[in-house]
C-alpha cells in the first residue's frame, strides 16, 4: 500500500509536483491514481449549500460558500466535517492502494485540518481529537509530504488569496513540525529539482521512481 499526500498552503506547488510525480511513475510502468481531498465534503458541502441562504451564516470564513459558522456551533460542525471526510479518504485514497495504486494525493488529511481550522477560526481544532485522530491517520498510512515556500512568493504566486495565507502558512509549519515529515521548499526551486528532491524521498522507502 502506497499514498503519498503532499501537503502545504494554497500557491506552494503540491498540483504542479503531484502531476509530475504521477507522470514519471506511470511511465515507468508503476499504475498511478491522482486523488484530492480538502474540507467541505459530500454532506457537509450539502449543508453549506442551504445554510449559505441564512444570514445568520453568511461570512467570509468558507470562500467557496461564503458562509461563517457561529461559535458556538463550531463543534458540531467541525464533526460534520470530519464525518464528510473519512469516505472521501476511503474512496480516493485507502481503497485505491489496497487495489495496487501509487495514490499521490494534491492535498491530504492534514490539509483537511488546515481547511477546518482556518475556515471555523479555531487554531486548537488540531490539538483536540479530532485533530489528534486525524494526525494518526495521516501519520500511518501515508508518507506526507510538506511542499512550502516563503511567505512573500506564495503572495506573488497567488494574490487573489493572501487574506487566508498567513493562517494557514503557521498552522501548516506547526504540523510539519509535530509530525516531523519531509519539506520540499520550492522557493527557490525549478519543478524539475524539486520533482528530483521527491524521489530520493521515495527511494528511502521502497518506491523505485
Amino acid at each position: 500500500m502506497a499514498i503519498i499526500c503532499f501537503f502545504g498552503t494554497d500557491a506552494s506547488g503540491k498540483t504542479t509536483l503531484a502531476r509530475e510525480l504521477a507522470c514519471k511513475l506511470s511511465n515507468k510502468g508503476h499504475k498511478v491514481r491522482l486523488s484530492w481531498m480538502r474540507g467541505t465534503h459530500t454532506m457537509v458541502s450539502l449543508i453549506a449549500r442551504l445554510i449559505s441562504r441564512l444570514s445568520i451564516f453568511r461570512g467570509p470564513d468558507n470562500p467557496y460558500y461564503s458562509i461563517s459558522i457561529p461559535k458556538n456551533l463550531r463543534p458540531l460542525w467541525q464533526f460534520l466535517e470530519f464525518l464528510s471526510m473519512l469516505p472521501v479518504f476511503l474512496l480516493k485514497f485507502l481503497i485505491p492502494s489496497m487495489l495496487g495504486y501509487i495514490v499521490i494525493g494534491d492535498r491530504g488529511p492534514l490539509d483537511f485540518l488546515v481547511w477546518v481550522s482556518v475556515t471555523t477560526r479555531d487554531s486548537r481544532f488540531v490539538q483536540g481529537f479530532i485533530g489528534r485522530f486525524t494526525l494518526a491517520l495521516a501519520s500511518k498510512s501515508c508518507l506526507n509530504i510538506y511542499v512550502r515556500a516563503e511567505l512573500e512568493v506564495l503572495k506573488a504566486r497567488k494574490p487573489n488569496v493572501t487574506h487566508s495565507l498567513f493562517p494557514q502558512f503557521a498552522i501548516y509549519d506547526f504540523l510539519a513540525k509535530k509530525v516531523k515529515v519531509p519539506i520540499i521548499d520550492t522557493t527557490k526551486k525549478t519543478v524539475e529539482e524539486s520533482v528530483k528532491e521527491i524521489c530520493s524521498i521515495l527511494s528511502k522507502v521502497g518506491i523505485k521512481p
